[in-house]
């Protein structure tokens, strides 16, 4: 009976069918999701409005309650296999019958299946596959290739390839896309260069050591003697012309068939001795002829001239003419020509733009784009005064291209030495513009029915397409059709995303595989739900992937991107064998991988597979520790920009503070000069003149010479004590008191009173700045002068001392001494008075201590600085 299970439940109507006990034999869901079910013993049923309805055939009733396997078209035929060897076929009200031709007593069909092209294949038990198109039925069984001839399972999957399950395994029959015309067509063997289509259907092809034959659509047969120039006929190229006629181009010369249809010749041949290869006609009627010596000939009404302004020793293997007018000449060794009257350019690989001399096909398209194959130069193409080249770099599955030819869709189908490729003329020109960085063409070569994968060349024209839409190229092995139409594009490839590695380590929390086709958190269809999380720090991340897909699963092409590490797609490299994406390293963030395939036909999966990932960052690159780094950086600079400001403006003010005791040194050495030299020299001035004055009494004269001695004398002390207290040497404390010993021992000398030094031995290595210097040595300068004026003393003691970083001068004498409260005259309390603000003025404290009759002391105290700037 039949059971229908039904979201995990058995429905009660599954008791309700009345296939209850019976043998089920066939189940089949159509395209309109009809149940159809094969009974055997009653019949074959499909199910509507929940019954089940018997399809009535009394005259096939029989063989209908026999079924063994069922199938809808897409037609809607009906298709089952009944009896011991019968297919039939419902179509309509009517039916089909096919019997099997078998060895054995019951050789029944057990499996059918439809390829998307409506072909029905149907598989038996004991005699192999059988094929039903179009009315016709071809048997393939293991002598075709087949594992076995029992067959018991067939699927059709969605690239259109059938799947047989045989006894002895699994085989995959791929339809042969390319149709092969050779001996078995009544083509002789060897290769094929020049193809015409002189009448619709009718082809003729001419063979360089076999003449010219011609196809009525079914078999191949050699044209009459009198069309083969000469007894050892060569043809090398065929030049259907726009009046109909038929030139074709040989060994010995051209002949040209005014009915060809008929055969008939027009005349006798021409350029008798010339080995023409190429042919072409040009706006105005006029037919071109390019021989393998290289001229070149051009013929207006049947007259034949050759063409003087064009000569080169290579041979000419193309011409065609552009809408300007001009001809292009394609040679064998010497580049390619543009000529129009007289003049004549050359493009050629030293300079000109392509990769090769050798030309082996032009091509001028609807678009009047000049497509240009060479020989080991990929395929070029001439637009805009401009030629852009594409070889095997770009994706092209050949250097040489023989033969181009363009179908109805924009595809251009060119015949390589490694088999026939079609690429989008599109893709090509997204190409010249760095759009994207490669094509993908659809190749075909022995395994699509090519008996030879290489292609003749070096003639004109090379290639033709039939007024039908079909292909046909010569190679050397006969003649290969394709027909665009017929070569459906398989589906895009499923894409997995296998495996990730970090570290060369597999993530076991993502088993392999991710299938592709999920939805993701982000709504796009092929991205994982899951996210990828990785540890922080610098890891190599390794993201393995691959396409699925039965047709040439060898040339798909991948393409992947990690947003927004990556700006744009990145094409794999060797997409045939390593299918990894790579990174070295990859910061902290969030991140989103997609790759995308396409297969042999250039289709993407545009949805691809991809997943989310998170790379975590270390704690110093986190946004707290940023910001915090950052704010401590900026506290930083701040904070050294302030010091350093703060440090220049200390600079300026000590440099300013230099520059005001430099005015103020320069100040007390004006003052000084102003004081002590200018007031002797003016006394010496004034004596000068009393003594010129009283010269005529020599008593006088003798007391101005005395003073005029003292003053001289003072002058030159008051000099000397200015030169000293402004001599950069002097600027020590050893300097200043080896001078106070100096100045004593002047000014005591030849006095009464007698001075005594007490000085230290060692006297500590002290810098002293000018203006303390100075103002220590005017304190006890002042101090002898009034001992030496005022005291009457006989003995004046000077005493230096140290004790932390003070200096302590006494000057004391045993003279007559004073009372400090008595008054005094205002000159000594002046004198005194300054001496008390010079020792405030640095720092110091003065001491003066006196007793009538037994003397005065006077006690100077400062502070020595630790060091100065000059």
């Amino acid at each position: 009976g039949l059971v229908i299970w039904k979201n995990t439940l058995l429905p009660p109507e599954t008791n309700k069918n009345p296939f209850g006990g019976k043998f089920i034999t066939a189940l089949f869901k159509d395209s309109n999701g009809t149940m159809w079910v094969g009974v055997r013993g009653a019949g074959i049923f499909h199910h509507e409005n929940g019954k089940y309805i018997l399809l009535p055939d009394p005259s096939a009733e029989r063989l209908l309650q026999d079924t063994h396997c069922l199938l809808v078209d897409h037609q809607g035929r009906v298709w089952m296999g009944a009896g011991d060897d019968r297919v039939l076929c419902r179509d309509g009200e009517q039916w089909l019958r096919y019997r099997i031709p078998h060895h054995l007593a019951r050789p029944y069909i057990s499996a059918l299946a439809e390829s998307p092209d409506g072909t029905v294949w149907a598989g038996s038990v004991s005699e192999g596959l059988f094929e039903f198109n179009q009315g016709k039925f071809t048997p393939i069984n293991a002598g075709s290739g087949l594992a076995d001839n029992v067959i018991e399972s067939l699927l059709m999957d969605k690239e259109g390839r059938l799947w047989v399950g045989t006894d002895a395994g699994l085989s995959r029959l791929r339809p042969k896309i390319l149709l092969a015309l050779e001996q078995n067509e009544g083509l002789d063997y060897g290769p094929v260069q020049g193809l015409a289509e002189v009448a619709p259907g009718i082809i003729w092809a001419g063979k360089p050591d076999g003449g010219l034959y011609k196809y009525d659509g079914r078999m191949f047969s050699r044209l009459g003697a009198s069309a083969l120039l000469g007894d050892e006929p060569q043809v090398n190229a065929l030049l259907l012309a726009r009046d109909g006629s038929c030139w074709v181009g040989g060994a010995h010369g051209v002949l040209h068939f005014q009915d060809p249809a008929r055969e008939k010749e027009a005349g006798p041949p021409s350029l008798v001795g010339q080995d023409v290869i190429s042919l072409a006609q040009d706006a105005d009627g006029g037919i071109w002829a390019g021989t393998r010596a290289g001229q070149l000939w051009l013929s207006h009404s049947g007259k034949w001239a050759a063409q003087k302004t064009y000569w080169q020793g290579h041979a000419v293997t193309a011409m065609v003419q552009d809408r300007d007018g001009w001809m292009w000449i394609g040679t064998e060794g010497d580049g390619l020509h543009r000529i129009k009257g007289n003049a004549h350019m050359t493009f050629d690989k030293n300079g000109g733009g392509l990769e090769s001399d050798l030309i082996r096909t032009l091509y001028l398209d609807a678009e009047g784009t000049l497509w240009i194959g060479t020989a080991g130069g990929g395929l070029s193409r001439y637009m805009s005064d401009y030629i852009r080249t594409f070889t095997t770099r770009e994706g092209l599955p050949d250097n040489t291209i023989s033969q181009i030819l363009e179908d109805d869709a924009g595809k251009l189908w060119l015949g390589c030495d490694r088999g026939i490729a079609s690429v989008s003329k599109h893709d090509l020109a997204e190409l010249a513009l760095d759009k994207i960085h490669s094509v993908y063409p659809q190749v075909y070569g022995r395994a699509d029915g090519m008996l030879s994968e290489e292609c003749t060349g070096g003639f004109y024209p090379a290639g033709l397409k039939t007024k039908s839409g079909l292909l046909w190229f010569s190679t050397l092995k006969g003649i290969v059709v394709a027909d665009p139409k017929r070569i459906a594009e398989g589906p895009a490839p499923t894409v997995l995303l296998e495996e990730v590695l970090l570290d060369g380590e597999p993530i076991p929390s993502f088993p392999a595989p991710m299938l592709a086709q999920l939805p993701g958190k982000n709504g796009l269809n092929g991205m994982d739900a899951r996210t990828l999380t990785m540890p922080p720090g610098k890891h190599r991340l390794e993201l393995r992937y691959t396409g699925l897909s039965f047709n040439a699963p060898e040339r798909i092409r991948f393409r992947y991107k990690l947003e927004p590490l990556d700006a744009d797609w990145v094409e794999a490299a060797d997409a045939g064998t390593r299918r990894t994406a790579s990174y070295s390293y990859v910061p902290p963030g969030e991140y989103r991988f997609r790759v995308i395939a396409c297969n042999s036909d250039g289709i993407w999966n545009e949805h691809g597979a991809g997943l989310s990932m998170k790379v975590l960052p270390h704690f110093w690159q986190t946004w707290w520790f940023i910001g915090c780094a950052s704010l401590l950086l900026l506290m930083s600079v701040g904070g050294t920009v302030r010091f350093v400001e703060k440090a220049k403006i200390q600079r300026r003010l000590k440099h300013l503070e230099q520059e005001r005791v430099v005015q103020r040194e320069r100040a007390r050495i004006a003052r000084d000069l102003h004081d002590d030299l200018g007031s002797s020299l003016t006394r010496i001035s004034l004596l000068t003149g009393l003594a010129r004055a009283d010269k005529e009494n020599p008593a006088l004269v003798e007391a101005h010479s005395v003073k005029l001695a003292q003053s001289a004398l003072q002058t030159v002390r008051a000099l000397e004590e200015i030169v000293w207290a402004v001599r950069p040497g002097s600027d020590s404390l050893q300097s200043l008191l080896e001078y106070i010993a100096h100045f004593a021992n002047e000014l005591f000398e030849g006095d009464t009173a007698r001075c005594r030094l007490v000085m230290p031995a060692q006297v500590p290595q002290r810098p002293l700045p000018p203006e303390l210097r100075h103002d220590i040595f005017l304190i006890v300068k002042e101090a002898l002068t009034n001992a030496l004026k005022h005291a009457s003393a006989r003995e004046v003691r000077v005493q230096a001392k140290f004790a932390d970083d003070l200096l302590e001068i006494l000057v004391q004498d045993d003279g007559q001494g004073f009372d400090p409260n008595a008054p005094r005259n205002s000159s000594v309390r002046n004198g005194l008075g300054n001496m008390r603000r010079r020792a405030e003025g640095v720092g110091g404290t003065l001491d003066i201590q006196s007793w009538p009759g037994k003397g005065t002391a006077v006690c100077l105290t400062v502070k020595l600085p630790a060091s100065f700037e000059a």
